[in-house]
């Protein structure tokens, strides 16, 4: 009777060891980005902070965060700075130049907003290098066009 209750405690605990390291290893880590949108009132560029999941790739972090920006912000008085639906199609960053395509409807800004297209790739230009300020350059696409 003894051994059975030893040997019990030793599966337990080996299990819990086991269940320690898998949840140890299936933790996200996550870091502090800040993103800029826009106040509604005055059209003042206003910073956010947001926990974004952190990869070990840059190219990949740096896509979490413009999909992040690309959402919108958290406060609801705040405005996007592009319209919704706008999507991220590819992300690509070779030699410190970022390549970012989005699709067609970042090109028609909402109404509401007040931003043209040229105010909304500066605001995304700036909260890409505000984060990332090993990236020398940017180059935003619309499907795969450069716009005029």
């Amino acid at each position: 009777m003894k051994r059975v209750f030893q040997a019990a405690v030793i599966i337990a605990l080996i299990a819990l060891a086991v269940s320690a390291v898998c949840l140890y290893r299936s933790q996200k880590n996550y870091t502090e980005r800040t993103l800029f949108f826009v106040e509604p009132v005055s059209k003042a560029v206003v910073m956010e902070h947001r926990l974004i999941a952190e990869k070990n790739d840059l190219e990949l972090n740096v896509e979490l965060l413009i999909k992040d920006e690309l959402l919108g912000p958290a406060l609801l008085v705040r405005d996007s700075v592009f319209p919704s639906g706008t999507r991220l199609n590819h992300v690509l960053l070779r030699d410190g130049v970022l390549y970012a395509d989005l699709s067609l409807e970042a090109m028609f800004p909402s109404a509401h907003s007040g931003l043209n297209f040229q105010d909304s790739i500066r605001i995304l230009e700036k909260t890409v290098s505000f984060n990332f300020p090993e990236i020398k350059n940017i180059v935003v696409t619309i499907d795969g066009s450069i716009p005029n």
